[in-house]
């Protein structure tokens, strides 16, 4: 009777081990499914955090990027407008500068060959000076030369700025020779010989050798202007 007693015991001992063990587990179970969505909404957070920063830079990025892009534009434009108004400068220039040394060179021509006429006659310089028409000079404007050197390095055409920069030392090296030309020609204004005539005659040649050089200068460009605009 004790041993059916026993065995009743231990098979009820046994049953309720059983359930302990089961709700153990169901409460694993629960614990296991309740971690796993605490992780899953950690994850999911983190990663509509991550997202949501990678949108704000590609936004900032792409705003930066746009700005600068308008900039460049901005910028490329004005650089086109102010190469196009300083070729146009130029141009004016060069046309007028053309005109005037023109002008010179005819009125030195006539005052070389009214010299050699009466360079044996016992005329003074004056006297000749004035039968030829009087001495005649300019002044050669090159101020786009100083708009064109400001443009953008990359807009800048160096075979254009070498003939500029010859128009330039040469506009000047022919106001050297004038100064010389006027000074020696109101020094001996009142000189009738022959020396003194020759002399003017060669300050004559001389400026008249670079205003040709300047002036050939100016019909090339005139001639090729079209490709630089």
């Amino acid at each position: 009777m004790a041993s059916a007693t026993s065995r009743a015991d231990l098979k009820t001992i046994a049953f309720k081990s059983r359930i302990v063990v089961c709700n153990l587990t169901k409460t694993d179970e629960k614990l296991i499914n309740k971690n796993s969505l605490l992780t899953s909404m950690k994850v999911n957070f983190k990663m509509k955090s991550f997202k949501s920063y990678l949108m704000e830079l590609i936004i900032v990025t792409a705003g930066v990027l746009i700005a600068l892009i308008l900039s460049n534009m901005k910028e490329n434009n004005q650089a086109k407008k102010y190469y196009k108004a300083s070729i146009e400068t130029i141009n004016n220039e060069v046309e007028i500068n053309c005109e005037d040394i023109k002008g010179v060179i005819e009125k030195q021509m006539a005052l070389h060959d009214t010299l050699l006429k009466y360079i044996d006659e016992p005329l003074v310089i004056g006297e000749i000076i004035a039968k030829s028409g009087g001495l005649k000079a300019t002044t050669l404007n090159h101020s786009g030369l100083e708009l064109y050197k400001s443009n953008q390095i990359s807009s800048i055409d160096f075979e254009l700025m070498s003939t500029l920069n010859n128009m330039n030392n040469l506009s000047k090296l022919i106001e050297t020779k004038m100064n010389r030309l006027v000074d020696f020609g109101y020094r001996n204004i009142l000189d009738s010989s022959k020396n003194s005539k020759m002399v003017l005659s060669l300050h004559i040649q001389d400026a008249l050798g670079s205003e040709k050089k300047l002036m050939e200068l100016y019909k090339n460009y005139i001639e090729k202007k079209q490709n630089y605009t």
